[in-house]
This record gives structure tokens, C-alpha cells and sequence, in this order.
């Protein structure tokens, strides 16, 4: 039981870094924001000559600036940076919420009570948030490429599909949630006969 609540404690540890790291990045991404807009809403002979900016979406260019001209229009910056932002910032939060359940259900592990009434509905709530994060994650590439396809940063869709190893993963915290609903059981059962 020792080794169940020093692993516990470490992962919640982890998971609580990430979580500050999480907030980090989101704020990271407002003021890379908020620098690209600033540059964008320069006049073209106040930046400078040699200045080259381009993005990558998986294996797509998109040329922003190249020596100091640029390539595409203000308004196709503006849906690209706002687009590819509100989906990292949707993803970051996720993540977050994703992070949140683990910590809760790290909380009677931390304390040696693995099998504490209520941990096995936390972890299939994790379950339902992994399969949810996989479906999810498929529609908002869907929507992006759409995006990018009609503002002309991408010139072909790429092909769309759903990730097994998501559903995998789900199906697995599926049954996890099981064996923690029988040893929640099997407690109960030990704790009425003390």
C-alpha cells in the first residue's frame, strides 16, 4: 500500500505541474497573439527587410512574410492566427480538465484508500472525457482544415479520421472503472463485517 501512495503523490505532483504549465502556455499564447497582431498592423516599410515568418500546419506552409513583403492578406492572417489560437487555447483547456480528474481520482490513492466509495464513477468520467477529447479532437481538425482550405493556407484537405488509440484508451479506463466499482464493493463488504 506504501508503494500505491508514493505513486499517487508523485503523479498528482506531475499533474499539478503540468496543470501551472497549462496556465503558462495559455498565457504565452495571448501574448504571441497580441505580438502578431501588432506586427500585422504595422505599415510594410516599418518592418524589416529581412523579416520571414511562416507557420506550419502538419506538413502545410504558410508563408506570412517573406523579406519583409507580405503574403497574404490581413484578413486571411486574421482567421488563420485566430483560428489556430482559439484551437490551442480549446485544447490547453481540455487538457486542464483532463488533468483535473486525475487529480481527484489520485486524492483517497494518496491516502491509501484505493478503493473509496465514488472513485470508480471518477475514473469512468475520465473514460467518458478521453472518448469525448478523441471525437472532439476530429471535428475541430475537420473545422480547421475547412478554415485554412477556404482562406487558401491549405490546398488540399487532408484526410480526416478518428483515432483508435483514443477509443482504445477509453475502452480501457471503461474497464479499469469496473475492477475499481468491485473493490469498491469488496470494501464495503469488509468495512460491515469490522
Amino acid at each position: 500500500m506504501e508503494k500505491l501512495t508514493k505513486t499517487a503523490r508523485v503523479v498528482d505532483v506531475f499533474a499539478k505541474i503540468l496543470f501551472i504549465f497549462c496556465i503558462v502556455a495559455i498565457c504565452m499564447l495571448i501574448v504571441a497573439n497580441i505580438f502578431l497582431a501588432v506586427a500585422i498592423s504595422l505599415p510594410i516599410e516599418d518592418l524589416p527587410k529581412g523579416l520571414s515568418m511562416v507557420f506550419n500546419f502538419d506538413d502545410n506552409d504558410f508563408v506570412v512574410f517573406e523579406n519583409g513583403q507580405l503574403m497574404i492578406t490581413e484578413r486571411q492572417f486574421a482567421i488563420y492566427v485566430i483560428s489556430a489560437s482559439v484551437t490551442e487555447i480549446i485544447w490547453v483547456a481540455i487538457l486542464m480538465i483532463g488533468i483535473k480528474l486525475v487529480r481527484r481520482m489520485m486524492v483517497p490513492m494518496k491516502e491509501g484508500r484505493p478503493f473509496e466509495d465514488g472513485i470508480s464513477k471518477i475514473i469512468k468520467k475520465f473514460g467518458h472525457f478521453v472518448l469525448a477529447a478523441t471525437v472532439f479532437g476530429t471535428f475541430i481538425r475537420f473545422l480547421l482544415d475547412t478554415v485554412f482550405i477556404a482562406i487558401g493556407a491549405e490546398p488540399e484537405p487532408l484526410p480526416i479520421s478518428i483515432s483508435l488509440d483514443g477509443i482504445f484508451a477509453a475502452i480501457v479506463i471503461y474497464l479499469i472503472s469496473y475492477i475499481f466499482r468491485y473493490g469498491e464493493e469488496l470494501q464495503k463488504q469488509a468495512d460491515e463485517t469490522l
